[in-house]
């Protein structure tokens, strides 16, 4: 199995919410876990440039968050360049990058960083869009065939951008598509993990794509998920 979950550190119930997906494994986009319940194997994250100092070494390391996003690590090329070679003396096997941009295409951010030839034991991948399973598992193919390295899926989720759905795509539509996306992800032998990325059931965006009630119960979704 390779599903994971993903939740804050900061989050009261953040242990008990790992807990409760029945993960293989999970990260908090830091470089802390929690004490889950169930005892939980930890991926630490180097969120970005600030965080260097508090990461200690680690087996696996996940690289900077969304580097080309101004509301996340936000470095340029240049800037995660010179600074991964202290991300790669922190862990055996180091994740990519994982870019808000489709990596696969062309001229992309992860294709300019890549070309430089940095350590990268694996590729992570970010994907919210519409909920088509097919759509998305060719964008894990072609991420796949470009960059020819283990795939991570660190963050995905069905999100309505253009708010013609208030709230999110219909739960009926998330919920087939996790149903093959997921199968799809454990079919291809080239994907390591993947972790769904939820947020509140009021969410203008992604409501429906999230796992967990105000009160931190599983939503029918999260049912589903932790099922998997």
């Amino acid at each position: 199995m390779k599903k994971g979950a993903v939740i804050s550190s900061s989050d009261p119930n953040c242990a008990l919410k790992i807990s409760n997906l029945h993960p293989t494994w999970y990260y908090t986009w830091g470089p802390a876990g929690v004490a889950t319940p169930s005892s939980v194997p930890f991926t630490p994250m180097c969120w970005g440039a600030n965080s260097l100092a508090k990461v200690s070494p680690s087996p696996v390391l996940l690289g900077f968050n969304e580097p080309d996003g101004a509301a996340q690590s936000n470095l340029t090329v240049e800037q995660a360049l010179s600074l991964w070679p202290s991300v790669v003396a922190l862990g055996d096997r180091i994740g990519s990058p994982a870019t808000a941009g489709n990596a696969s295409k062309p001229g992309s951010w992860l294709e300019t960083f890549m070309a430089a030839g940095p350590k990268v034991d694996f590729v992570c991948v970010h994907w919210y869009a519409p909920p088509n399973a097919d759509s998305f598992l060719a964008q894990i193919d072609a991420t796949w065939a470009k960059y020819g390295k283990p795939i991570w899926v660190t963050e995905f989720a069905p999100a309505d951008w253009a708010g013609k759905y208030p709230g999110g795509y219909p739960v009926d539509q998330v919920k087939a598509f996790m149903k093959a996306a997921c199968a799809g992800l454990e079919s291809r032998t080239y994907v390591e993990r993947y972790a769904w990325k939820t947020r509140a059931t009021d969410d203008v965006h992604m409501g429906t794509s999230g796992l967990f009630n105000s009160d931190g119960s599983l939503t029918e979704l999260g049912v589903m998920y932790s099922e998997i």
